[in-house]
């Protein structure tokens, strides 16, 4: 990793004696900590889940802090896992009410499936050929891991300019590099291949305005822009022994230019905060550019892509009893494409741009009954009209909410929520010269439950306990109901019970205990249809009986159970020279689903998305003097993970090569580590 040595050296020679000379005056304020250690590992490496954020592999590292102050001045460094693939560094400063200044740089690892394998040369290129040894021999592939690695740096620098006015000023990149699982390919077989990741993204941040107690007014603007060094991927294709083209993200630019204005200690001590923002998004690519043969009847070779967006939101707070709090809220969104429309001469692989206008509004309350109650309730209307969405051409939702909160039994809070909300949805198919024998007519019967009709109803229950000082405890319980109304094909209806409890106990001064448990209950119920339109008289519409068995609606019910419970400790031993910490969780999540039809028996698809997860943490931290601790620590982790398409996993099933991605789902893993840390 990029400078990993020089960066651990200037934290160790933090530490050093002579390196707070620097900094000494009598007027000055100086202090910090360096913390160096190492860790190891077992299992890390089985699966990419455990480390899908984070570096836990053998490695030293360390941490450090510095503060100082001087006066009107402050300057603050400070590193994280210095040496580990998700280290990070910032440095800020500045002089009170004069300017402010932070640099940063920050690395992450996104680890997406380890042990993968490739049958193709060229990984890690826009270029993939296949090795001499064929495709059809898994054990001839070569390994790799699938993984991107973000690199961040940048920095920003405010200044207060003559009172009440600011200017802001920020400069950041961030570099995207690794690999990504792509599948591609047709009929005739499909290819699970790395895709390279190979990104940059450049920003340029100002923001000004002018700062009162009573008024803030803030201009801001965005430019981003995209690369990627790899805009297509060439491939051979083994079923077909040909080479082909896949289009990667191609580069772009992206404006964005906003304004806030917020005034304060109106009439009944309101506020009005109102914000608006315009950007613009554009790319360009050529299919010249591909090297491939141009189809036949395509209308242009250039596709220019530029999407718009367009904000307004304005809220008003206002406190115009004691015992009443109000909020009006309004916003306005509105996403315009006028990107090129792409049309092959007969059509049928036409483009068809979407766009959409959100218009939301609403209204909330709180109101103390009594010193015991307190009610709130708001309505909420949402409407939203897209373009090229048939099946949700517009739709509007009115919801309606209200709590009421209760501490009129000593020692006890109790809440009670309900909220009810109704879609209206208007869709706009085009059956102009459709029969039910064209495949095509099929779609008007088709409900996504995003956009489809629906009534829901959301019901919540919670009892908070406070029997004694140092103890409390609570339970809750959700129920969400989803009914999609008058839906032919397509989800019909959908629940979900979740119930939990928690408890924290404060036993002594030196120990702190909490626990919890959880169960969830999740129900889908949905809709489909068999047919094949136009043979041997089926129709494609499932309203009617056409007479042919292979015609017939099916339904399909998936369940899912998940439960968990957790203990967390804290313990101080030695006059708190000694703490230590424990930490426990365990998940399972059992799931299947039912899938029946008139006259027909199915087997149930199980397991459906199973998995068991346990974790453990331990950590002691002994104070060797006032100045010098040590930690401790262990982490223990165990996933498993069961579902039908991925038992028996097999890298070459008819028509199809896969790599292996995401099916690293079982580890057990352990890591252990130790640190010491000066603090001065």
């Amino acid at each position: 990793m990029k400078n990993k040595s020089i960066m651990l050296a200037a934290a160790a020679l933090l530490i050093l004696p002579g390196g707070t000379k620097i900094f000494a005056a009598e007027d000055s304020y100086f202090s910090g900590s360096v913390e160096v250690g190492g860790q190891i590992n077992d299992g890390a490496d089985e699966g990419a889940n455990f480390q899908k954020y984070r570096d836990l592999s053998d490695a030293v590292f360390g941490d450090f802090l510095i503060d100082y102050y001087k006066e009107n001045y402050f300057l603050r460094a400070e590193g994280e896992n210095a040496g580990l693939e998700d280290q990070s560094y910032e440095l800020k400063g500045g002089k009170y009410q004069r300017f402010k200044f932070s640099l940063f740089y920050d690395e992450l690892p996104h680890n997406l499936s380890f042990n993968t394998r490739s049958f193709y040369s060229g990984i890690g290129s826009d270029n993939l050929v296949i090795d001499t040894a064929g495709p059809f021999d898994p054990s001839t592939w070569r390994e790799f891991d699938y993984s991107i690695d973000t690199t961040t740096y940048g920095g920003n620098i405010e200044f207060a300019l003559a009172d009440p006015y600011f200017l802001t000023i920020g400069l950041d990149r961030a570099e995207k590099d690794g690999l990504k699982p792509l599948g591609s390919g047709s009929f005739s077989g499909a290819v699970e291949m790395p895709e390279p990741v190979d990104y940059a993204t450049n920003n340029l941040i100002i923001k000004g305005g002018y700062r009162t107690d009573t008024m803030s007014f803030k201009l801001d603007g965005l430019y981003s822009s995209f690369t990627n060094d790899n805009n297509y991927l060439d491939w051979q294709n083994p079923f077909l022994g040909i080479t082909e083209h896949n289009s990667l993200p191609p580069d772009n630019d992206f404006g964005k230019i906003g304004a806030d204005f917020s005034w304060r200690q109106l009439p009944w001590m309101s506020t009005l905060v109102i914000r608006g923002s315009y950007t613009n998004l554009t790319s360009e690519t050529s299919v010249d550019q591909v090297g491939g043969p141009i189809p036949v009847g395509l209308n242009t070779n250039t596709f220019d892509g530029e999407i718009s967006t367009t904000r307004l939101s304005a809220t008003y707070l206002s406190h115009p009893r004691d015992a009443l709090d109000t909020k009006l809220y309004y916003s306005y969104y509105d996403r315009d494409n006028d990107s090129t429309i792409i049309e092959y001469q007969g059509g049928g692989n036409d483009t068809h741009l979407f766009a959409y206008s959100k218009h939301n509004l609403g209204v909330e309350a709180d109101y103390r009954l009594s010193s015991a109650n307190k009610l709130s309730g708001g309505y909420d209307y949402k409407n939203v009209d897209r373009t090229n969405r048939p099946d949700g051409d517009n739709t509007s939702d009115n919801t309606l909410f209200l709590e009421l909160k209760n501490s009129s039994i000593e020692n006890v809070v109790a809440t009670f929520g309900y909220s009810y909300l109704n879609r209206d949805t208007d869709t706009n198919f085009d059956l102009t010269d459709l029969t039910p024998a064209d495949g095509a007519y099929i779609t008007q019967f088709i409900s996504r439950y995003d956009v489809a009709s629906k009534s829901k109803h959301d019901l919540e229950l919670a009892l908070e306990f406070y029997p004694l000082n140092s103890l409390d405890f609570g339970l809750s319980y959700n129920y969400i109901n989803n009914d999609y109304d008058d839906v032919v094909l397509g989800r019909t209806e959908d629940s979900g019970h979740e119930l939990y409890g928690d408890v924290m106990w404060r036993a002594t001064s030196g120990l702190n205990l909490s626990a919890f448990i959880g169960y969830e209950n999740y129900e889908a119920d949905s809709n489909h249809y068999n047919h094949r339109a136009g043979f041997q008289g089926q129709k494609a519409d499932p309203t009617v009986e056409d007479g042919s068995p292979a015609s017939f609606v099916w339904a399909q019910s998936m369940n899912t159970a998940f439960w968990t419970f957790g203990l967390m400790a804290e313990m101080g031993f030695m006059q708190d020279r000694l703490k230590a910490s424990l930490a426990f969780q365990y998940q399972d999540s059992d799931g299947d689903s039912d899938i029946s039809a008139p006259g027909e028996t199915f087997t149930p698809i199980d397991p459906f998305e199973d998995y068991e997860i346990t974790t453990l943490e331990l950590k002691g931290v002994y104070a060797l003097t006032k100045t010098i601790d040590m930690s401790l620590g262990y982490i223990y982790e165990k996933s498993t993970y069961k579902d039908l398409q991925y038992l028996g996993y097999e890298y070459t099933p008819p028509g199809t090569l896969l790599s292996g991605a995401y099916s690293d789902h079982d580890y057990v893993a352990h890591v252990g580590y130790l640190t010491i840390r000066y603090k001065f």
